[in-house]
């Protein structure tokens, strides 16, 4: 008698997809071999090769299947799905780097394996239902696991990514950064093991802080897996409150788990290159004199390349949470606009993007999935006031 409904359905399909993984985009003549003009020598023209041309590509093909379970329940005042979901593409479009003697950076070919698969959770309730009164409260949750299961190599470092049997395209390929020397305000990082000077070998960059190897320069630095840019679980609720003619509806989106890597961040903690550019405040908490503990380097204009190179140090968490809208109506009684020769009559007060809490005061933690950042606005905070008329 608890359950009114309940369904299991599955599904499979397979479609092709022309997107480009290394997000280089595809042109109509990307089969073809392609020269670029404009490198004229005096009066005699001059062309270069731009693309040596894929001729054997193919389309992605994608393989999409799911599992679900969808019911309701006590008189339908429950309503839920819970769903399993794996999406495999085979066939990467991929940028693939050419060897030097070829001139050409790079060309474009089918390659590797990956999949997407996670699960899909929603859930529906009318919490309080009375004559007069009713709250509904509506929440829906998702996760989602990213592998590369096949590639031609054994592996693609692009960006602060690295493409590798077993990792995702996600996952962040950064320098190891320690932290900062509180005797001189140096930037540390922990060392490559394979630039440890041998014995009786002095090397300036090379320190051991509280027993932990770790170097001056950015070039021996060890990279490694630092995090990943996908979240454990994201997703909405909302809350929908009627009473007589009004109704409040407010809608929440959220994010938990996951990196970003915060490169405008980056841009406003150099230390003292750019002469006359903008700083962020946590400048003020940089190293001053001997003994300082902190986070952030010297000011030191000859050492603007270690401090800054990219590392684990500019990845910052990108759990939100945002109020995304909030809509306030009342809908004038039917007796009412019967009379005036209209079916309805609809008053609204709507705001879109009123809040949003982060780490970082102004980083939109949604704008790339793969957690790169840009210098762009976050979402426009709206608010709107109107009526409906319905005849």
């Amino acid at each position: 008698e608890l359950i009114n409904e309940l369904k299991i359905r599955g599904s499979i399909g397979e479609v092709g997809n022309d997107s480009h993984t290394s997000n280089a985009g595809l042109n109509y003549y990307v089969s073809q071999p392609t020269f670029s003009n404009g490198f004229s020598n005096g009066s005699e023209g001059g062309f270069l090769a731009n693309s040596p041309g894929a001729a054997d590509l193919q389309w992605e093909k994608n393989t999409q299947s799911d599992i679900g379970v969808e019911f309701t329940l006590f008189k339908n005042r429950i309503r839920g799905a819970v769903e399993y979901y794996k999406r495999e593409t085979d066939g990467l479009i991929f940028n693939v780097p050419n060897p030097l003697t070829s001139g050409l950076d790079s060309r474009v070919e089918n390659i590797g394996t990956m999949n997407n698969s996670g699960i899909e959770v929603s859930l529906d309730a009318t919490i309080v239902k009375t004559k007069d009164f009713s709250w509904n409260f509506n929440v829906n949750a998702s996760t989602i696991k990213n592998e590369i299961t096949k590639l031609p190599q054994t592996e693609i470092i692009t960006g602060t990514k690295k493409y590798s049997i077993g990792s995702s395209i996600f996952d962040y390929w950064l320098r190891d950064w320690y932290g900062v020397d509180p005797a001189d305000g140096y930037a540390l990082y922990v060392i490559d093991p394979k630039f440890l000077p041998a014995t009786g070998v002095v090397d300036p960059t090379y320190r051991v802080v509280n027993g932990v190897n770790v170097t001056t320069d950015q070039n021996k630095a060890l990279f490694h897996y630092a995090d990943t840019s996908l979240p454990d679980l994201f997703g909405s609720f909302s809350n929908t409150f009627k009473y007589d003619g009004f109704q409040l509806e407010v809608l929440f989106t959220y994010q938990l788990g996951g990196k970003t890597y915060d490169s405008n961040y980056s841009g406003l903690m150099h230390t003292g290159n750019n002469y006359g550019s903008a700083l962020s405040t946590d400048i003020l908490r940089r190293w001053q004199k001997p003994g300082d503990i902190t986070d952030v380097p010297r000011l030191d204009v000859n050492r603007n390349v270690q401090s800054s190179a990219a590392s684990d140090r500019w990845l910052v968490d990108s759990d939100y949470l945002s109020l995304r809208q909030i809509t306030m109506s009342y809908n004038l009684p039917s007796k009412f606009v019967g009379k005036i020769g209209v079916d309805g009559i609809r008053f609204f007060a709507n705001g879109e993007n009123l809040m949003l809490f982060t780490k970082r005061v102004g980083l939109d933690p949604t704008q790339n999935l793969n957690g790169t950042t840009q210098n762009r606005f976050s979402p426009a905070r709206l608010i709107s006031l109107g009526f409906n008329l319905n005849f």
